[in-house]
């Protein structure tokens, strides 16, 4: 399967400050959402911009990662231009909005001038509703974009692709390290090799050809929604000997967690989110 350009673009990565002076440090990935809004009146300083229409725009990752805002004080987001050049933002701990129940955050930001980079719209959600119509499964082709931390690119952000397949619907909540503490949350679980840094990465679903629901269909593209967003993986512990000594050393289960797309839309379109926006006058 080719990815679609947009699917690629749609990715930034969080830096964390460290010394003055010094680079910063990557630490995560994000990814753009685009709520559909009407054009902006002459003057208007909305977070709107021309992309396949008007966009309000949110950057979305995984609420673990603002717990790194609250260490250093705030995070970076590094963001592509048209004229091949980067620019990073400032996302402080006050602007993220935190879903109260799963490892979910999202923080409403103007994107810069000239920037070169896609959003997902909320239209291509695999909400709970539509994943039942799409009769979404175990088996499922599943692939997510995210940050390499052995190469996350000096100069640009270079995203890397994962592919697996869904091994577990949600069903019983399933329990996860969220940083400083577990918690339980409601996830898909996906075959696919996970890292640290692929924390907050976006996760989609692909329909082939052959399978739509469970019809055989051709179409022009791949028929791809966002399942959701990459929460971590799972660890397990293996016996290893050291000259003659035996301990255990953590070993990649493969199996990622997968926030989905449902507890995504919910935070978007909650009081809390839609109540600051308001109050900033950005949406009426």
């Amino acid at each position: 399967m080719v990815i679609p350009e947009n699917f690629r673009k749609c990715v930034v990565f969080l830096f964390a400050p460290t010394n003055p002076g010094h680079a910063h440090q990557p630490v995560g990935t994000a990814f753009i959402v685009g709520i559909p809004a009407a054009a902006p009146r002459q003057g208007d300083a909305s977070p709107l911009r021309e992309n396949e229409g008007w966009y309000i725009h949110y950057l979305v990752t995984a609420r673990h990662m603002v717990g790194l805002a609250r260490r250093y004080g705030t995070l970076f987001a590094r963001f592509h231009l048209l004229d091949g050049t980067t620019t990073f933002l400032e996302f402080p701990r006050d602007s993220w909005h935190e879903h109260p129940a799963t490892d979910v955050a999202a923080a409403l930001f103007r994107p810069p001038d000239s920037m070169d980079q896609a959003n997902i719209s909320i239209a291509v959600f695999e909400l709970d509703e539509v994943a039942k119509q799409h009769k979404v499964s175990v088996g499922d082709e599943v692939f997510f974009m995210g940050l390499f931390s052995e190469h996350p690119g000096t100069e640009h952000n270079q995203p890397i692709s994962r592919f697996g397949n869904i091994a577990l619907m949600p069903g019983e909540k399933v329990t996860v390290d969220v940083g400083d503490s577990t918690a339980r949350i409601r996830a898909y679980l996906v075959e696919a090799r996970s890292w640290g840094g692929h924390s907050g990465s976006p996760a989609f679903v692909a329909f082939p050809p052959d399978r739509f629901l469970n019809s055989i269909t051709v179409n022009e593209g791949v028929p791809i929604f966002l399942l959701g967003l990459v929460q971590g993986h799972y660890d397990i512990e293996r016996e290893m000997k050291f000259q003659g000594d035996i301990g255990k050393v953590s070993s990649n289960a493969g199996i990622a967690v997968v926030v989905p797309a449902q507890d995504i839309y919910d935070l978007l379109v909650s009081e809390d989110v839609i109540g600051a926006e308001r109050g900033r006058g950005l949406r009426k």
